[in-house]
């Protein structure tokens, strides 16, 4: 038996994330890592109160290290953020 896919069928959450690993993150798998809803990044992020995205063509993406940085500083407004990569190696 093969099992159908229904509209309403969940995407996969995000697993396994490693801090060896360089990703870049949708905005629903940020979500996972800061603990709230997409609704609230969403809005965070039009604010100005998250790390800015990369975009990649129509992709809007952020990075996962940079997001534990941001985290880590108390997750200041995004006129406030520096990222610096050499800190998150």
């Amino acid at each position: 038996m093969s099992k159908k896919k229904t509209k309403n069928q969940v995407k996969p959450k995000l697993k396994i994330v490693t801090d060896d690993m360089i990703l870049l993150l949708q905005a629903r798998d940020a979500t996972l890592v800061c603990g709230i809803s997409l609704h609230s990044w969403r809005t965070w992020d039009v604010l100005g109160y998250t790390p800015q995205a990369v975009h990649i063509g129509r992709a809007k993406l952020w990075r996962y290290k940079e997001l534990k940085q941001w985290i880590s500083a108390g997750c200041p407004r995004r006129e406030d953020w520096h990222y610096s990569e050499k800190k998150a190696k």
